[in-house]
């Protein structure tokens, strides 16, 4: 560790002296970024313009850096509504005044209205807060999150500029005597010009967007994320924000307020992902190289979403690169990468990535002697095509595989497998209606492997998943954003299988019978727009289940708990025959008002039903847990929540603050008996009961975008409990409520980058929580010779708080400006004072004297360290 800081300490001091050979490019860039920091606002300059331009060497103060960029030159600027600075030719102007003039002095000019779309090259999807600018009247506008803009213009010939980040900057010639319609299609920036800095998040999004709760992570902010064992992480990423947490080290999925890790849904180019981690949630199967953005609904969930009660984190996957072929990839200690993107012809793109991890020899140096005889690994690929049939016709197929194993201590490993595919066709059907037509498909499959000798076997389950969906949008002028479609999902669980491996082992071959499932939904969602200031939208879903056979669904005597005892009755289903159907309405209200551009106030209130379940009687969930569909005696959960927000924007929306309170009432969830049996179980029914909870919460975020230090603070308050009562057959915690696995009141993250030269960046993250509750022993009995052990109420005790610090630093190589070839290297320490958090406390009988002592297992115990060589090329 001794050299790594040493090396880290060397680099530091040397990266002055090589940054004073970047030329006037780089510097203009670092300029920009200062200027954004003091001011909030943002410059577009052209391509073409920046040689043209005065680039002084130093610019005091900095926030007379646009008359400073055109000091001396043919060009000008203007604001548009203090959020951004376009740099153009003065002659535009000049020309149009001159023009006006020249004018009679009696002829007034109509205006007229120019409405348009801006879209970009990828599956022509809409571009929220593109830059629609006409130099010559020196005016702008910003398109929504539709993709719309409108402005009125007087009649006259005019150049329109077209931009949003990362993309080729269009000019337009218009010609304004009468109403104008556009369709604009934005192209990949060929050089990826860093310097135009229109973001396709308007700066104010946060305050006047319509939906609490809803985070949106472009590729470009997850790179700005420290890379946690050595990759930038999706998942572990929004684990960093407030109202997201994990349970421990070494558990899979995540849990949003209050709710179970099945209770999100997680899509990938709108494939459903039943289990999102590799290596037990150490990585998540989301590569950095296939990602475009990801985007969580935590709070209000739109209409087009349903079957889960939390959240929603949808991640979009890039489309390759229309012009030019791209490389890249990661080399590291832990686990290495690479891909490529880019066209196969005129209207084709390709992308391909793939990835895999070799973590065992940092295993074998964790002071845990069952992890260090443990062998892990996995791999994974991603593959997506784009094909333009015409203008209006696009279609994209996106495939990712992925497997692991993982095998603890000598005699048990683990094995799961993801596949998923899904087809999109888009479409335009006249100037209004947009199409967006989903054919999905997701597949699971997960093993236990007992490996002791004569007790060899593998116990298998598995979800086969279909869909299709469609999804019909209205851009006109009357009823612009409206929403409507219709779902169908099909679902094949495999509850389980045993299967010996060798002939003369004692295990015997059991068999449960799958089962299966038809839901579908339709939905309408319209946005509402009372006012500038206040607007929101409102959203109406209806899902119906059914779950069908062949299945045998066991009767038992009525009046009675439900136990193998009381069984009287076997019915028979066949093929296809519905069994039990469930159904229902789910509304959902989001509305925002907005006191300025920099202050508003939100909230929502949305219904969700859930008809599958993951089955896990331990505190986390891991990969091979087991997932059950509803039926005649599980039937869906349900929710309830509302959310209350106040945004606020400071020093020219470079802050960003708020404060969000939920309340979620779950008037219907799956709880399990004590000592509950759910693998190979005949009759499952009898260990699963019917509960209610409730949960409830604050969660406040400060944020700084932009300049050399930059990051955030968040703090979560939330409580999470649940109640199973005599009605259910079965009482827990005397009919009390009890606290859930996941309820930690208290979790603190600290999020921190700093860039104090171009090429050399630092960041570090720190989280603070609860532990997690847990049930303890309340006393010891000794029954005719033998050591019983008596539990408390269920999670009345709690393991000790969590807390972790991880480092990490980025540095650039350097290159020349015209360069084809990039590269970085990324060092990081996860767990850098190596805290030996407990991930679960248990209890064993002691050799000496039988009486069971407790001990506290530590997944992670000592900092890893990781280095990973990024690079790219074209």
């Amino acid at each position: 560790m001794k050299y790594l800081i040493v090396f880290l300490l060397l680099v530091s001091f040397a990266t002055p002296s090589l940054a004073q050979n970047e030329d006037s490019f780089l510097r203009l860039k670092l300029q920009l970024e200062q200027y954004t920091s003091q001011t909030g606002k943002r410059i577009l300059i052209l391509d073409k313009d920046i040689s043209l331009l005065n680039q002084p060497e130093q610019v005091v103060p900095i926030t007379s850096l646009p008359d400073q960029l055109i000091q001396g030159t043919a060009y000008s600027f203007f604001e548009f509504n203090q959020k951004y600075v376009v740099i153009y030719p003065s002659s535009l102007r000049e020309d149009y005044m001159v023009a006006q003039e020249s004018a009679a002095v009696n002829t007034e000019k109509k205006s007229y209205p120019i409405n348009g779309i801006i879209r970009d090259n990828e599956m022509r999807t809409t571009i929220a807060g593109a830059l629609f600018s006409i130099p010559q009247l020196e005016t702008a506008t910003q398109t929504d999150d539709k993709g719309r803009f409108e402005l009125p213009l007087p009649e006259g010939t005019y150049i329109a500029y077209v931009s949003s980040m990362g993309k080729e900057t269009e000019r337009r010639i218009l010609k304004v005597y009468g109403d104008v319609s556009l369709d604009i299609t934005l192209f990949e920036s060929v050089r990826e010009l860093d310097l135009v800095t229109v973001s396709d998040r308007a700066i104010d999004a946060n305050v006047m967007s319509t939906l609490p709760g809803a985070t949106r992570m472009p590729l470009e902010d997850l790179k700005l994320l420290p890379p946690l064992l050595g990759e930038v992480d999706v998942v572990k990423s929004i684990m960093l924000l407030p109202g997201v947490s994990t349970v421990g080290e070494g558990a899979s999925g995540f849990n949003v307020r209050g709710g179970g890790v099945d209770q999100n849904l997680i899509l990938m180019d709108g494939a459903p992902v039943f289990n999102s981690s590799h290596m037990f949630g150490f990585f998540s199967i989301f590569n950095q190289d296939a990602i475009k953005d990801a985007e969580l609904f935590k709070g209000d969930i739109p209409a087009q979403y349903g079957g889960r009660m939390s959240s929603v984190l949808a991640i979009n996957t890039r489309a390759g690169d229309t012009e030019n072929w791209y490389f890249g990839g990661g080399i590291g200690f832990l686990s290495s990468r690479l891909g490529a993107h880019g066209p196969i012809g005129e209207r084709t793109q390709l992308m391909v990535t793939a990835r895999a991890a070799y973590p065992n020899w940092i295993l074998q140096r964790i002071p845990n002697p069952q992890i260090v005889n443990s062998k892990t690994e996995f791999q994974d690929a991603n593959l997506r095509i784009d094909h333009r049939i015409n203008d209006r016709n696009t279609v994209m197929l996106s495939l990712y595989s992925s497997s692991d194993y993982f095998r603890f201590g000598a005699d048990t490993a683990y094995s799961w497998r993801t596949n998923l595919a899904s087809l999109k066709w888009n479409s335009y059907f006249g100037e209004k209606i947009g199409s967006e037509l989903t054919m999905a498909y997701s597949g699971y499959r997960n093993s236990i492997l007992g490996e002791t000798l004569n007790n060899e076997f593998d116990l298998r389950s598995s979800i086969n998943y279909l869909s299709i969906q469609q999804q019909l949008s209205w851009e006109g002028e009357k009823w612009e954003g409206i929403e409507a479609g219709y779902q169908i999902n099909h679902y094949r669980m495999g509850m389980g299988d045993l299967i010996p491996l060798r002939e003369e082992t004692l295990i015997n071959p059991v068999t449960i019978p799958d089962e299966q499932a038809i839901e579908g939904a339709a939905y309408l969602q319209v946005p509402l727009k009372f006012s500038e200031k206040l607007q929101g939208q409102a959203g109406l879903r209806y899902s119906h289940f059914a779950a069908i056979g062949p299945r045998s669904v066991y009767q038992y005597e009525e009046g009675e708990p439900r136990t193998p005892g009381s069984l009287v009755d076997t019915l028979q289903f066949s093929s296809g025959e519905v069994i039990r159907q469930y159904g229902g309405f789910e509304p959902r209200l989001a509305l925002r008002y907005a006191f300025s551009d920099e202050f508003s106030i939100k909230g929502s209130v949305n219904r969700n039903l859930q008809y599958l379940h993951l089955l896990t009687n331990n505190f986390a969930s891991a990969p091979v847990d087991l997932w059950k569909l509803s039926d005649s005696y599980l039937g869906p959960q349900e929710s309830w929540q509302y959310a209350m927000g106040l945004y606020r924007n400071l020093k020219q929306n470079t802050i960003e603050a708020s404060l969000e309170l939920y309340y979620k009432d779950m008037p219907r969830i799956v709880e399990y008996r004590d000592g509950a049996k759910l693998f190979l179980n005949p009759t499952l029914e009898t260990d699963l009961v019917i509960g209610e909870g409730y949960a409830y919460g604050s969660e406040f975020l400060l944020r700084k975008n932009t300049g050399k230090l930059n990051g955030w603070v968040s703090y979560t308050f939330s409580r999470s409990y649940r109640k199973v009562d005599s009605q259910s057959g079965t009482e827990i915690n005397q009919g009390n409520y009890f606290p859930s696995n996941w309820d930690q009141p208290h979790d603190l993250t600290i999020v921190s980058s700093y860039q104090p030269i171009r090429r050399v960046s630092f960041n570090v993250t720190f989280n603070y929580r609860t532990g997690r509750p847990i049930t303890l022993p309340s006393g010891i009995y000794d029954v005719g010779g033998n050591l019983v052990i008596d539990y408390q109420e269920r999670n009345q005790a709690r393991i000790p708080d969590y807390h972790r610090m991880d480092l990490g630093m980025t540095y650039y190589f350097y290159q020349k400006k015209n360069s084809k070839y990039k590269s970085h290297v990324t060092f990081s320490v996860y767990n850098v004072y190596a805290r030996r958090n407990a991930f679960s406390w248990f209890f064993q009988p002691s050799p000496e004297s039988g009486i069971p002592k407790s001990y506290r297992l530590a997944v992670i115990g000592t900092a890893i360290p990781s280095v990973t060589y990024n690079f790219s090329f074209r």
